[in-house]
């Protein structure tokens, strides 16, 4: 009989656990994209007294402590809640629900998804949170050039290409931005569809303080839509801020998120060539490939 291998969440995790008062009986790794030897981890928890919640370990206090001084900004929003910290652990309720398809997404859900984005990104920054290490257009303009560097020396593209590429996001960088509560995540695979018909966002780690259309362009990049959706999009969110900014740069946040989502991929073993053919793609003024297009089911 082959012993099974029960994942350990730790002490950390333990200790926010007995916070709340409980104590682990089980726990099941549902860590989506983990690097090998990275203490970033996140846990399903069965409690003894019948309870499941999520144990999320970040990879360091620091981090953890930015993210629940920004969870308040989250109250009364269909997110997942925090419940208890300790260390490097966060325990989250457990949100029950199926998985959401892009499919299933009428336009009412889509207009719905914008308003609770819009919401968060007008939400005041919490009192507890630290200003200190605001990351503007100058950070993703340096980090786009560090991250076309590493693919350059990993021989994913040559020097000549990521030259074109970062003149073409220089042409079209913004000249100021707007920072406020960004999420960072917000798209359906890390949703879930409640009983109630409701839609809830289960997977706010990325919570910060930062540059509102990057979090724009990280919604569009990772959420598939048709042109026409894309649109309800933009009217349901322009209630909260006008997105005339953000088009007019678009060429400059679709790169650079196209290149980050690039070397994440690279740096877990996964293939990245459809991701280096849409920046070709774009290179050569092609709007179509500035952000993925989905395709509905006939």
């Amino acid at each position: 009989m082959v012993e099974q291998i029960v994942p350990d969440p730790g002490t950390d995790i333990q200790q926010a656990v007995e916070i709340l008062g409980g104590e682990i009986d089980s726990s099941e790794e549902i860590t989506g994209l983990r690097a090998p030897g990275k203490l970033r981890v996140c846990f399903r928890l069965r409690l003894k007294d019948g309870r499941t919640v999520k144990g999320r370990r970040f990879a360091s206090t620091e981090k953890r402590e930015t993210f629940t001084a920004l969870c308040p900004a989250l109250d009364g929003l269909p997110f997942s809640r925090l419940l208890a910290a300790y260390g490097t652990a966060a325990i989250e309720e457990w949100v029950p629900g199926i998985p959401v398809e892009l499919d299933d997404l009428a336009d009412g859900a889509i207009g719905d998804l914008a308003t609770v984005l819009g919401h968060l990104n007008r939400r005041p920054i919490p009192c507890e949170a630290s200003t200190a290490k605001i990351r503007g257009v100058n950070w993703h303009a340096n980090r786009l050039t560090n991250l076309l560097a590493e693919l350059t020396q990993k021989e994913h593209l040559n020097s000549a290409f990521a030259t074109k590429i970062i003149d073409l996001a220089s042409d079209n960088r913004p000249p100021d931005f707007e920072c406020g509560v960004i999420h960072t995540d917000f798209h359906p695979q890390n949703m879930v569809l409640r009983e109630q018909h409701e839609i809830w966002t289960i997977d706010n780690e990325g919570l910060r303080i930062g540059v509102l259309d990057f979090d724009i362009a990280r919604c569009w990049r990772r959420w598939p839509m048709t042109r026409e959706q894309r649109e309800v999009f933009r009217q349901a969110y322009g209630y909260f801020r006008c997105l005339d900014s953000f088009l007019a740069h678009q060429k400059f946040w679709s790169i650079s998120t196209l290149v980050l989502t690039a070397r994440i991929n690279e740096r877990h073993g996964r293939p990245i060539q459809g991701y280096l053919n849409t920046l070709a793609q774009i290179v050569q003024n092609e709007d179509d490939a500035l952000w993925p297009q989905h395709s509905p089911n006939d």
